[in-house]
């Protein structure tokens, strides 16, 4: 164990360590770039994931005819992304353990050195390269910011499948490729415009049948004041026929 701490055989683990930390980010976070690229024009994409998903989706619309949630399916999906036999997030927890194994790499050389007596000058060597080792790949962590790509992507995704994929799915899927969305907005109009003329035509059919009865009964009414006028004056006496008219006479004079 001394000699191996002593001829820096150690401090090739620990190189070994952060490069592949490093190299795992940089693998996902390419990974990352090339989807978000492709997924700008998912109708001519060349990528085999973003096609069988595109295809998975139009599938899972037409057996569910819809789908609720496109946000929840497109995580599921990303569950299975899959980089070199390993799944991206897999990919991504490796490069967080490796980073911490830097640090506990370095400690423990650090201790070890100090255990069996050795140089001062190996104890702080140990030391001083794990934590900068570990720090260098949290430095690229943060540089390459898989999380972030992560978010890009399912954005990029979620506007594909809502303002593409969904609304040509629903016209081909309406009568006369009309939306299924218009078609049931014009259902729920047609009622009410139809129960307002409805309304209307009962509203215009009683106006005029009051109108039609109120001009009856004034006419009814005018023919019974004449009726009424020409009977009382056949009940009057000649007597009572000269006198009335010499008062008219009178008030006429």
């Amino acid at each position: 164990m001394m000699s191996f701490l002593q001829t820096g055989k150690a401090l090739y683990i620990l190189a070994a360590v952060c490069l592949a930390g490093i190299i795992s980010r940089l693998i996902a976070g390419s990974f990352y770039k090339g989807l978000i690229k492709e997924s700008v024009n998912m109708a001519l994409t060349k990528n085999k994931y973003l096609r069988n998903l595109k295809q998975n989706a139009e599938d899972t619309y037409r057996i569910n005819q819809g789908m609720n949630n496109t946000r929840v399916y497109l995580e599921r999906q990303l569950y299975g992304l899959r980089v070199m036999g390993m799944s991206i997030r897999g990919l991504d927890n490796l490069s967080g353990q490796l980073t911490l194994l830097c640090f506990l790499a370095g400690g423990a050389a650090a201790f070890l050195s100090y255990w069996y007596r050795s140089d001062n000058y190996y104890i702080v060597l140990y030391g001083t390269v794990g934590i900068l080792s570990g720090m260098l790949t949290m430095l690229v962590d943060y540089g390459v910011n898989l999380e972030a790509r992560r978010q890009q992507l399912l954005t990029c995704l979620q506007d594909y499948m809502e303002n593409v994929m969904l609304p040509r799915m629903n016209r081909e899927g309406s009568p006369e490729g009309v939306p299924a969305v218009t078609a049931e907005g014009e259902r729920r109009e047609s009622a009410p415009v139809r129960s307002i003329g409805r309304e209307r035509r009962f509203n215009n059919n009683a106006r005029r049948g009051i109108e039609q009865a109120a001009a009856s009964r004034e006419s009814g009414r005018e023919k019974k004041e004449e009726k009424s006028g020409d009977d009382w004056l056949k009940d009057l006496n000649p007597d009572q026929k000269r006198m009335l008219g010499e008062l008219l006479k009178e008030f006429i004079s």
